[in-house]
């Protein structure tokens, strides 16, 4: 079901910036979701901080919304929930059902929320995107980024 859009080895923060910038970040709408897959310490939150400075954000705001499962990063022309799944069990929590009513207006990125993207789908009118990264060394990352969905 999804389809690569590209993929790349980055060796340093800054390209993963770089890559973030030029290939995911423009492709991205409101209403759209960007599930960042990867294990602890990949480099999800890096990846978010590079994202929002697409959008004019600084990215010194950026933080791991684990424990507040979210946080939002408001733009000149575009919000950003930036939330993590880690902590959601189950499907049904309360929290999941409501977290993608506003979806219309804003852009999510969704750490840890791999697990959930068909009931993610269900619920959005925007696209899915998947950003898979792989640790590969110290400073050494895989980055896959997918299409899942055209909704």
């Amino acid at each position: 079901m999804s389809k690569t859009i590209s993929r790349v080895i980055v060796r340093t923060v800054e390209e993963t910036c770089e890559f973030a910038l030029k290939e995911v970040a423009p492709v991205l709408k409101e209403g759209d979701v960007l599930i960042l897959d990867g294990g602890l310490g990949a480099g999800k939150t890096t990846f978010v901080k590079c994202i929002v400075e697409y959008y004019g954000i600084s990215g010194n705001i950026v933080s791991s919304p684990t424990f507040t499962i979210m946080n939002v990063y408001r733009g000149e022309k575009v919000k950003l929930f930036h939330v993590d799944l880690y902590r959601i069990e189950h499907n049904d929590d309360i929290f999941f059902d409501e977290l993608f009513e506003t979806s219309s207006n804003c852009i999510f990125l969704v750490e840890w929320g791999k697990r959930f993207v068909t009931d993610i789908v269900k619920m959005v009118e925007g696209r899915i995107f998947i950003l898979n990264i792989r640790i590969i060394g110290d400073q050494k990352r895989e980055l896959i980024f997918e299409t899942y969905s055209d909704n």
